[in-house]
């Protein structure tokens, strides 16, 4: 504590300061600086108070009983005080600790407690999702998505079953990660495809701009590039990552476009199933050679079986909810 000046003490002595003096020089004369300095008066006024003139320097009675115990008195508050402050030194960061701790936990899961959301989008429709730190999902038809209500402190991970386009926040801090079984692409701030059904083995990537990488439960990761794509075989663990020349092809689901380019008949047929909630029969396994190239937008499903009768000798007949495939 610094140490008051010599004239509010003199005054504090002469009984003429302030409350706001007194509690002041009060307080520095508990300290040991202001003990010395009580202790030197005393003995300087003893030292000059001649014998038979002590009462010369009083012009009352001193009542000593009453100074001792208001001296006490003091020492008992200020033991008190001392005490109150160091345990608010505790407390008080504590409580704001705790404080800051459920600010946080309201954006993001601080305790581990988070709720989950399953979102299953059913065949013949799509399905845009937000979640809670900005990121955006386009949701293709017949995909399983689950997601907590609030992220981790540590990352942000979904679970996929399906296909989806991701459009991500960036935070190196927090990295985005998709689920896939026990397969999973990392997400370091970027729009990309990811195409994923548990019917099939194949993981399907396709990214825009930014960066991510495929993690299989198996071994390797596996980086790709803005403009690349990635396919892998989950039963082979064989992955094929190539240029994608038509940037944005094959995203344009989103936009309710239908669109095959070199598409083996097999992989058209699940995704017209999909998109159309309907069932196929393939009555002549020929027809599996045939691979499509075609683009469709928001067209019914008779409009694109007949293009589709255009490309290939293979057939198709609408039979109520089931399409005949035939040569």
């Amino acid at each position: 504590m610094e140490r008051p000046s010599e004239e509010t003490i003199r005054k504090v002595v002469d009984g003429i300061a302030t409350l706001e003096e007194t509690a002041t020089v009060v307080e520095w004369f508990a300290t040991e600086e202001g003990q010395m300095y009580l202790s030197h008066e005393m003995d300087m006024r003893s030292f000059n108070a001649k014998e038979g003139y002590e009462e010369l320097f009083v012009d009352h009675e001193i009542p000593s009983d009453k100074m001792f115990n208001e001296i006490l008195a003091r020492e008992r508050r200020r033991k008190l005080r001392r005490t109150m402050y160091r345990a608010a030194a505790i407390v008080i960061p504590f409580i704001l600790l705790l404080g800051l701790g459920w600010q946080v936990n309201k954006k993001v899961d601080l305790f581990g407690k988070t709720e989950y959301v399953d979102v299953y989008v059913p065949k013949g429709e799509r399905l845009q999702v937000m979640f809670q730190d900005g990121t955006k999902a386009y949701l293709n038809s017949d995909t399983h998505l689950r997601y907590p209500k609030k992220f981790s402190l540590f990352d942000r991970k979904v679970f996929l079953n399906g296909e989806a386009y991701f459009t991500v926040d960036k935070n190196p801090d927090r990295p985005f990660i998709v689920q896939i079984d026990d397969d999973m692409v990392k997400v370091y701030g970027t729009e990309f495809n990811v195409k994923a059904y548990s019917t099939s083995n194949l993981i399907y990537l396709a990214l825009d701009n930014g960066n991510i990488s495929l993690i299989p439960f198996t071994k390797g990761q596996y980086y790709i590039k803005p403009g690349e794509k990635l396919a892998y075989d989950r039963k082979t663990g064989e992955c094929r990552i190539t240029k994608n020349e038509d940037t944005g092809f094959v995203s344009l689901w989103k936009k309710d476009i239908l669109a095959f380019k070199d598409t083996p008949l097999k992989d058209v047929i699940a995704d017209l199933e999909r998109w159309y909630n309907v069932s196929f029969t393939v009555e002549d396994r020929r027809a599996y050679i045939y691979s499509y190239t075609i683009v469709s937008e928001n067209v019914s499903l008779e409009k694109i079986l007949k293009d589709l009768e255009k490309i290939s000798p293979v057939k198709f007949t609408l039979d109520g909810n089931t399409v005949i495939v035939s040569m």
